[in-house]
């Protein structure tokens, strides 16, 4: 009998370990993987803070590197990827489009 209980206990406590790294990769981990490209005109654009904000729902976007902010300005069209980082939406990709 206690050989069953030790073994039941080893089996919950394993299936515990294994199932705990596939819940923090759900999207609400550090990081989660790049979104699909979109189209946004920037309506802010912040270097101070290294944010630009979208016209398109006044979506706010973070750069992780301000040298992505260079040659942009406000009213330009830009196609962009973004990731959700430690609850923030944080630039992967940009690029200006030709108008």
């Amino acid at each position: 009998m206690g050989r069953k209980i030790a073994l039941l206990v080893l089996l919950v406590i394993g299936s515990c370990v294994y199932i705990a790294p596939v819940w923090a990769g759900a999207g609400r981990g550090p990081a989660s993987p790049p979104e699909t490209p979109m189209v946004g005109t920037i309506r802010v654009l912040d270097p101070a803070e290294s944010r630009i904000v979208l016209e398109e729902r006044n979506r706010e976007v973070f750069a992780a590197d301000p040298h992505q902010l260079d040659g942009l300005v406000v009213g330009q069209k830009v196609e962009l990827r973004v990731q959700l980082q430690d609850g923030r939406q944080v630039i992967y990709s940009i690029a200006p489009l030709p108008k």
